[in-house]
C-alpha cells in the first residue's frame, strides 16, 4: 500500500553497534563460563548469569517497547527495527501489542497521516515519551546485551546440566535444580535440549 507523503519524520536515531554488543557479551559468557571446570559450578554459574539477564531483560523491555511505540505512532520515525536490533516482524509485534493488546494484529494502513495515527495511539492509550529518541537506544542496547549473555549461557548450563546427571556424579534432577535454584521441570527440559543435541550431531 502506498504511503502518504510528506508522512514520516525526518528524524534520525543511530542504532547500537549490535554485532560489537553482542560478540563481547557472547565473549564474556564464554570466558567465564569456559573456566570452569566442574560442572557444579557451571551449573551455578550459568544459571545466575540466566536469571539476571533476565532481570535486565525484565526491567529494561517495557521502556525499550514504550520508546519505540511512541516513535513510531506519534512522529512516524522510519528506521526503528535497526535501533531496536530486531526483524521487523518481531518490530510490528510490538507495535500492535502496543496498540491492540494483541501481537498479532495488523497495524493501522501507512496512508493514515502522521496526525490520524497519534489520535489512534492516543485512543487506545500508548504513552507518547517526550524523550523517546533519546532513551530509546541505550534502553534496547541493555535488552540487547543481557539477551545474548542468555543466548550463551544456556547451552552451557544445558550441557552442564545434562553432566551432572551422569558419572561419576549421578545427581537427580531435584538435587541439580535445589544447586542451581530453579526448577525440576527446566532441568528435565534442559536434559531433553542436550539429548535431542545430540542425536542431531550424530545423525539421527
Amino acid at each position: 500500500m502506498p504511503r502518504r507523503p510528506g508522512t514520516y519524520s525526518n528524524r534520525k536515531i543511530t542504532a547500537p553497534d549490535y554485532a560489537s554488543i553482542r560478540k563481547a557479551e557472547e565473549d564474556a559468557v564464554k570466558d567465564t563460563l569456559g573456566a570452569l571446570s566442574r560442572p557444579d559450578d557451571r551449573v551455578e554459574r550459568a544459571a545466575a548469569i540466566i536469571r539476571q539477564a533476565d532481570a535486565e531483560i525484565a526491567a529494561h523491555v517495557g521502556d525499550r517497547n514504550a520508546a519505540v511505540a511512541s516513535l513510531w505512532f506519534y512522529e512516524r520515525v522510519l528506521g526503528l527495527p535497526k535501533v531496536l536490533g530486531v526483524y521487523p516482524t518481531a518490530y510490528r509485534e510490538i507495535l500492535a501489542k502496543a496498540l491492540y493488546g494483541d501481537a498479532k494484529r495488523p497495524l493501522p494502513p501507512e496512508t493514515l497521516s502522521t496526525a490520524e495515527v497519534a489520535q489512534l495511539a492516543e485512543e487506545a492509550g500508548v504513552p507518547h515519551i517526550e524523550d523517546a529518541a533519546e532513551k530509546l537506544p541505550e534502553l534496547a542496547r541493555i535488552v540487547a546485551a543481557a539477551q545474548a549473555r542468555r543466548k550463551t549461557a544456556v547451552p552451557f548450563m544445558q550441557e552442564a546440566a545434562f553432566a551432572l546427571s551422569e558419572e561419576p556424579y549421578g545427581w537427580d534432577a531435584d538435587r541439580i535444580a535445589s544447586y542451581a535454584g530453579v526448577s525440576r521441570r527446566l532441568i528435565w527440559e534442559q536434559w531433553d535440549a542436550v539429548k535431542k543435541r545430540r542425536r542431531k550431531a550424530a545423525g539421527g
